[in-house]
């Protein structure tokens, strides 16, 4: 029988079929092709340039911070390191791996084991042997001892290969030097230029100037090409406190980029954009870094603050916060050595704007004022002082431990008579004391642009606050509101608000708003300040001048007199307890010249040990110290 035979004709019905699937499948996948190249052109563009391009940021270097005069406060220097660019030398990455791998493969070989080779600890350590091979070079020209920590390039393969890889970071000036003369022209070794933070001054204002520290997240990169690729960036600077931290935007530069198309393993071969970074503004404060310096020297070794101020304009010509550090320290980077120095010796703290204090009897200006607006005293009311004042079951004492006598205001104010405030205050009351205070701005903020202001953590004491902050020492008594009138008690305020307040009562006006920046053109009027007339006479306003300038003259100020103009001053002396140890403080509030204001001081020293300080014999000599600088070209007053 023979086999069947197939037979294929052309009208077979099931040809067509297969057709019209083929002319399907190819219609589908032109119309798939066409759909990826023009309607996801920009899709697979965009991915493909992430893949092979890198953006390089590197922030614009810092502008420079000038004193009212000109002087400059902090700038930048040059800052060297010795570097190799990866991309220079993966040639010698790629020799060496194959090296180590033929070395490894030799020795399975060998010993006929059956270990697998890692090949990724393997790129690790090639790399691991040729930079150190690099850093070999370095140590011998210089004959030092530098080592290479193995996180800090793998972590910087991994995370920032396109920006250069310091060997040694902070090259002293003899090894710049030497490495600049000695290094090969063709080593890959370079000498990278990066700047920072230089204060010339050192300590002097260092809490006010403040000081910046590394950052790499946190660099502005709007409105720079490439916002989509994957982006490597420089170091960069950003203000940590002070005027640094307040003015960080001025300050900081405008960022530059480079955009780079890279290979496969991420080094780059072709720059395609570049836009360079910009330096920032400088700005101009209001310091006058001469007068600091004199008034830092005053202060020498001792713990304390003093803001002086321009009464007018409300600028603010020193700032002194001691114990102080030197910002040139966390330049570049802050140590944990120098962390923990500053920490240990209490450093951190702006005593001058952060620093809460009972302000003594400097606030006596604030009773008196009360007093005289209430009416229940006025310029020739006369007290008499026996050394004390009884007030319940308790004998409140006065600084002079026999009394003063029979004392009008003027006189008590010259002699500190704590038992004339004691009356003063309880007739006037703890409602017009603490409104007294509202009104010179002691519970508001004084303006001060740095950020480091403390104030909201002041507090004018009231019944009302006893009984909500502190209901366990029971409620008001009289004897709180006769700690109150002479500063003590509840009674808390930094040295800025005294000063604001030393300021605004030299101008008879209730508030003064205080800056840092330093403006000829500033008209600093009543409303600029947000102030008031003061409400009081002619006569009565002159009854506590003439105290303060016996106070200076022959009183309980008479260490900050000078011979150039009549300095107006109120001494003080305030008690607390630190880790349950009493401890005194010295206190001056002053302005000169008295018959026409132009400067404000105050000054806080903290004593060491109970009764070590004063206000007349410890602040007294600081404030001489800086009316003599502030009025150094005025000629002596006739009769001195």
């Amino acid at each position: 029988m023979k086999p069947r035979e197939q037979v294929f004709t052309k009208n077979n019905p099931r040809i067509p079929i297969f057709y019209w699937i083929f002319a399907a499948a190819y219609l589908l996948l032109i119309g798939v092709l066409g759909y990826r190249q023009l309607f996801l052109y920009d899709y697979y563009s965009a991915r493909e340039a992430r893949q092979s391009m890198r953006r390089v940021i590197k922030p614009g270097a810092r502008g420079d911070i000038y004193d009212r005069n000109g002087k400059l406060l902090v700038t930048n220097v040059a800052r060297f390191s010795a570097v190799v660019y990866f991309n220079d030398i993966r040639l010698e990455f790629r020799r060496e791996f194959f090296r180590l791998k033929k070395s490894m493969l030799a020795e399975i070989e060998a010993t006929k084991s059956e270990k697998k080779i890692d090949y990724v600890e393997l790129g690790r350590r090639a790399r691991e042997n040729v930079l150190n091979s690099y850093l070999a070079q370095i140590n011998e020209i210089l004959g030092t001892d530098y080592k290479l920590a193995r996180k800090d390039y793998n972590r910087h393969f991994n995370e920032k290969m396109l920006l250069p890889f310091p060997l040694i970071k902070n090259l002293s000036a003899r090894e710049h030097s030497i490495l600049a003369e000695r290094l090969p022209v063709d080593s890959p070794i370079q000498i990278y230029t990066d700047t920072s933070r230089y204060y010339p001054y050192g300590e002097y204002a260092a809490h006010l100037l403040g000081y910046v520290s590394s950052e790499f997240d946190d660099i502005d990169t709007s409105g720079m090409p490439g916002e989509d690729l994957r982006t490597y960036t420089y170091e960069g600077k950003m203000g940590r406190s002070g005027i640094e931290k307040a003015f960080d935007d001025i300050l900081s530069g405008t960022s530059g980029a480079k955009i780079w198309i890279v290979d496969h393993q991420g080094f780059q071969y072709d720059n395609i954009a570049d836009v360079k970074p910009q330096k920032g503004k400088d700005v101009v404060c209001s310091l006058d870094i001469d007068l600091q310096g004199v008034i830092e020297e005053a202060f020498g070794e001792r713990k304390g603050a003093a803001v002086v101020m321009d009464v007018k304009s409300g600028e603010v010509l020193s700032m002194v916060s001691r114990p102080a550090y030197d910002p040139n320290d966390f330049s570049p980077f802050i140590s944990y050595e120098v962390s923990n120095a500053v920490t240990a010796r209490g450093a951190w703290l702006n005593r001058a704007t952060q620093g809460l204090y009972p302000p003594g009897s400097t606030f006596k200006l604030v009773t008196a004022c009360a007093g005289l607006m209430t009416g229940v005293i006025d310029e020739s009311s006369q007290k008499e002082c026996i050394g004390g004042q009884r007030i319940g079951n308790r004998i409140f004492p006065c600084n002079s431990r026999f009394g003063h006598g029979p004392l009008d205001l003027s006189g008590a104010i010259a002699k500190s008579c704590n038992v004339f405030f004691y009356q003063t205050g309880l007739e006037a009351d703890i409602k017009s004391l603490s409104a007294t205070a509202r009104d010179f701005g002691l519970d508001s903020d004084p303006g001060i642009e740095v950020k480091e202001n403390y104030w909201r953590r002041s507090n004018i004491p009231t019944p009302e606050y006893k009984r909500e902050k502190r209901p366990y020492d029971g409620p008001w008594t009289q004897g709180d509101t006769a700690n109150t009138s002479i500063g003590q008690g509840y009674l808390l305020q930094t040295p800025m608000q005294m000063a604001c307040f030393a300021a605004s009562f030299a101008r008879r006006e209730t508030r003064t708003r205080a800056s840092i920046i330093h403006d000829p053109a500033r008209k600093a009027d009543i409303r600029y300040h947000g102030a008031e007339k003061l409400s009081l006479t002619d006569v009565q306003y002159n009854a506590i001048l003439k105290g303060m300038i016996e106070a200076v003259n022959s009183g309980t100020c008479k260490r900050a007199k000078i011979d150039t103009v009549q300095v107006a001053a109120k001494s003080g002396t305030a008690q607390v307890r630190v880790s349950g140890k009493p401890l005194t403080l010295a206190w001056m509030l002053a302005f000169a010249p008295a018959e026409n204001p132009t400067t404000a001081m105050v000054v806080v020293v903290e004593g060491e040990e109970p009764g070590d300080v004063g206000g007349g014999r410890t602040a007294g000599p600081i404030v001489r110290a800086a009316m003599q600088k502030r009025f150094e070209n005025i000629s002596p007053k006739i009769g001195n």
